[in-house]
């Protein structure tokens, strides 16, 4: 599971605020994860790699997004690689990548913390569009609920670094069904989203979400996703 900021000026500006607080939530694998904005604090298992992919669609189909995420657990921590292609009406696409490196750890009982680093290019000038930390933190309350909870900073590339946040409540009542209820901060707005994931297997599963701003005058989006996970 399931971010999921980085914007200079104008063009990307509009394509970072919407999709880029997604890269940073790309790879997860146990909890919120997957499209969604709130990351957790835990990892794939040793030896394991997976591939998530998931589509946007603001409502009145201005926006499109498409991500593609391979991540594989790489000794203590997981390595990833974020791609994304916004299509934004009467603009054009706008392709962005970049690197990711995650780790996380047990912190106490029920309890787990990690730190998640990564950057974001894209295909025009200004090549380099920033980097972004965020520590999760993950509260296994009961054998059903989770609660994680984000803290982070954007570092722009020639503009303003700003703070990012969230938290994420995930209420799993069967091995195959989970919903996610989140609030989150980015590119200094605030936003809230809810979502279903359906296990088809333990190897895959599917994301579907609606997402929407707290502020006037930004369309909600919905996200379908797919994620795949596998032994190297």
């Amino acid at each position: 599971m399931n971010d999921k900021t980085l914007r200079p000026a104008c063009r990307t500006g509009r394509v970072l605020l919407v999709s880029a607080g997604l890269l940073a939530t790309a790879f997860s694998v146990r909890a919120a994860g997957g499209h969604h904005a709130v990351d957790d604090a835990a990892l794939l298992e040793p030896g394991q790699c997976q591939v998530e992919t998931w589509a946007d669609r603001e409502q009145g189909g201005a926006r499109t997004l498409l991500h593609v995420g391979p991540a594989c657990r790489v000794g203590p921590v997981e390595l990833a690689l974020n791609l994304d292609r916004t299509h934004l009406s009467g603009t054009g696409a706008v392709i962005t990548a970049g690197p990711q490196l995650k780790w996380a750890t047990p912190l106490g009982k029920g309890v787990s913390v990690g730190l998640v680093v990564f950057a974001t290019g894209q295909e025009g000038a200004p090549n380099y569009l920033g980097s972004a930390v965020v520590l999760p933190v993950t509260w296994q309350a009961s054998e059903t609920w989770l609660v994680h909870v984000n803290a982070g900073r954007d570092f722009r590339h020639h503009a303003s670094d700003d703070n990012r946040a969230g938290a994420a409540v995930e209420w799993m009542p069967s091995q195959v069904l989970s919903f996610v209820a989140e609030r989150f901060r980015e590119s200094r707005r605030n936003f809230t989203r809810a979502g279903a994931r359906w296990t088809v297997d333990p190897a895959l599963s599917i994301d579907l979400s609606r997402a929407r701003s707290l502020h006037a005058g930004v369309p909600a989006w919905w996200t379908l996703g797919f994620n795949w996970t596998f032994a190297r």
